[in-house]
Parts: structure tokens; C-alpha cells; sequence
């Protein structure tokens, strides 16, 4: 136990080391070079949402997190690089009384690397995800489900043209894909955030609205879209918030399980970032 303690400290003291001397950083905080998207419906993300879909009532659950691992400068900071771990189980439920059915679950990882310069950002990562329907779902249904699991590339563009507004698009490629053999999707959107409305200086509040579009080959390309506006609960100067919205999502299930249902919903939801 004193080996492992010492060797902790000396982790610690090198990470502070690094920050203060060097242009390499350990451990750092994982959203300060490229921001989740923030309506994507399968942004690394810890929340809950509330909908009613087919006259019942459904909650998703989120619960996944991104862990910063390295980050790096070039130039005199002219180039900010940096790597991530990702992972998150998300999870639908239909509410009912005293018994809450358990509907499906998508398992996600990724490792993505950033890089930032300016008002310009971008991501590349290798991704995995895998779903698998609920044991209430099949009781209910008989439906057994299929094996789904995919991974791929995705390759996302990022601008802040002004510092209220941000634009994005990129690609996804399946380098495997069962059970679907369609491989390709596009995505786009926009967000808004403003600047703070009220609260206090270290609680600011702020209001977003933001919108995602993806176009998928396994759905014949048609538009799923996913909006959402609300307010966020800030920390001055530490990237931690809490995030209170009204959403709209129309198009073909995210869930792995159910990717060829269409499904159109108003959710309400918070989500948390760390």
C-alpha cells in the first residue's frame, strides 16, 4: 500500500508538473478542445429524459462519461491535441404503475483525438456500439431481437464563427456492421448558446438551442432529426453544468435494436456534465 501511494503522488506531482512547464497535460477536463454535440442523440452524456411514444409513457437513460486521458500543444498553442476515453449505456424504459419494463439498451465506446485551433475544432474517432433488447421487452413480446454490433470511423468538423454560435458536419464509416451491410451516414447541425441571463456570477445561467440532422445509408439517407432549447446551469470558470430542456426528435429509432422503427416524440430532460 505505501508503493502505491507513493507511486499516486509521483503521478500527481508530474501531471501538475506538466501543466505548469510543459505543453503536455494528463488527466485534462475532455470537452475544452471539442464539445459534445450537444443534440446528437448518442452524445457521451450522464441524464434522463421523459416522452410519450405509441400512448405510452417512455424514459431514456443515459449513463456514460468521457474521460480526458492526454493533451498536447504545438506552436505555441497554435494547435491543441488532445484524446479521450468513452463510454455509455443508454437505455429506454416504459413507465407503467408500479413496474418500470426495461425496452433496450445500446452499449457505446469510443476513443476519439481532438484537435482545436482558434475558432475551428475537429474529431476523429474509432467507435463501438452494440444493442440488445430488455428481458421485459422479450417477456412481453416473444421478440428475441438480432445480434447488432458495429464499429467505424466518424469524422466531425466544428466553426464557432462568432462566440454564441457553432456549426458542425461530418462522416461515419462502418468497418463492420452486422446486421445491416449499409456503411455510410452524414451529420449536421447548429447550436446557440447565449450569454448569461441570470443566476449569479458563479452560478450563471444561460439559454441553447441546437439542432442535429443525420443522414444514414442503413435508413435509405432520410433525415432523423433531433432539436432541443433550454437553459444551463453553469460553474464560472470550470466546465461542469447542469442542462434542463424541451426536445423533438423525428425519424428512425437511434436505438440499435429498433433502428428501422420511425419514431416521432417531445421530451423533456436533463442531462449533466462533468
Amino acid at each position: 500500500m505505501p508503493g502505491m501511494l507513493t507511486a499516486a503522488a509521483l503521478l500527481l506531482a508530474f501531471s501538475v508538473n506538466a501543466r505548469a512547464h510543459t505543453p503536455y497535460d494528463m488527466f485534462p477536463e475532455s470537452e475544452e478542445v471539442f464539445q459534445q454535440l450537444e443534440a446528437d442523440p448518442r452524445r457521451i452524456q450522464l441524464g434522463a429524459a421523459y416522452y410519450r411514444l405509441d400512448g405510452q409513457d417512455r424514459a431514456d437513460l443515459a449513463l456514460g462519461h468521457s474521460w480526458g486521458m492526454t493533451r498536447w500543444r504545438t506552436n505555441d498553442d497554435y494547435w491543441v491535441w488532445q484524446w479521450n476515453l468513452e463510454a455509455m449505456a443508454y437505455s429506454r424504459f416504459t413507465i407503467g404503475g408500479s413496474l418500470n419494463a426495461f425496452e433496450t439498451v445500446d452499449f457505446v465506446a469510443n476513443l476519439p483525438v481532438a484537435v482545436k485551433h482558434g475558432p475551428f475544432s475537429a474529431r476523429a474517432m474509432l467507435f463501438h456500439e452494440s444493442s440488445h433488447l430488455g428481458d421485459d421487452y422479450i417477456r412481453r413480446t416473444n421478440d428475441q431481437g438480432f445480434r447488432y454490433s458495429v464499429d467505424g470511423v466518424r469524422a466531425t468538423f466544428s466553426a464557432e464563427p462568432l462566440t454564441w454560435a457553432r456549426v458542425y458536419c461530418g462522416m461515419t464509416y462502418l468497418l463492420h456492421t452486422i446486421p445491416d451491410p449499409a456503411r455510410k451516414a452524414a451529420q449536421a447541425g447548429v447550436e446557440l448558446t447565449s450569454r448569461p441571463v441570470g443566476g449569479s456570477k458563479r452560478y450563471p445561467l444561460r439559454l441553447f438551442a441546437s439542432s442535429d440532422l443525420q443522414f444514414k445509408e442503413a435508413t435509405d439517407y432520410r433525415a432523423n432529426s433531433r432539436s432541443m432549447a433550454g437553459v444551463i446551469v453553469g460553474y464560472d470558470g470550470v466546465p461542469r453544468s447542469m442542462r434542463a430542456f424541451v426536445g423533438r426528435f423525428e425519424g428512425y429509432s437511434p436505438f440499435g435494436q429498433l433502428y428501422r422503427r420511425r419514431e416521432r416524440f417531445t421530451d423533456i430532460g436533463v442531462s449533466f456534465h462533468f
